[in-house]
């Protein structure tokens, strides 16, 4: 069988690889950051924000240049991640005063709890600590 001279053999397609961005930092950082803000008043898990902002920085610093195409992201979890940390400062010192200034309340309860023989003197002592905390 001959081959015409307008018949071109189809070309196989092109195989380059095609450079995706890499936007899993800056999804990152945001997902974290909005968890951090949720787990804001938590003790244990404030650090969280802390993981969301150096991720948020990082993914920021790699989209200046040119590595990430999802900024918003970034700087979305940047924001959350400092708000919540703002919100962990806050809390923390307000809840360190409020320890601070209740500490004799809560040396009562506790020299009441332990004298406490029955169910009865535990529940006294626990409703006197209820009126001195109001």
């Amino acid at each position: 069988m001959s081959t015409s001279p307008l018949y071109e053999p189809p070309q196989p397609p092109d195989t380059t690889p095609i450079a995706r961005p890499k936007n899993g930092l800056g999804v990152a950082a945001l997902v974290i950051g909005v968890a951090s803000l949720v787990a804001a008043v938590s003790f244990v898990l404030f650090p969280l924000a802390i993981v969301a902002l150096v991720l948020g920085l990082i993914a920021l610093i790699r989209g200046r240049a040119g590595g990430t195409m999802n900024l918003g992201q970034a700087a979305a979890g940047v924001i959350c991640a400092v708000l919540a940390l703002a919100v962990a400062g806050v809390f923390t010192v307000r809840v360190g005063t409020f320890v601070a200034r209740n500490t004799s309340t809560f040396t009562t309860f506790d020299k009441c709890i332990a004298r406490a023989s029955n169910r009865s003197e535990a529940a006294t002592c626990i409703a006197n600590f209820a009126n001195r905390m109001r």
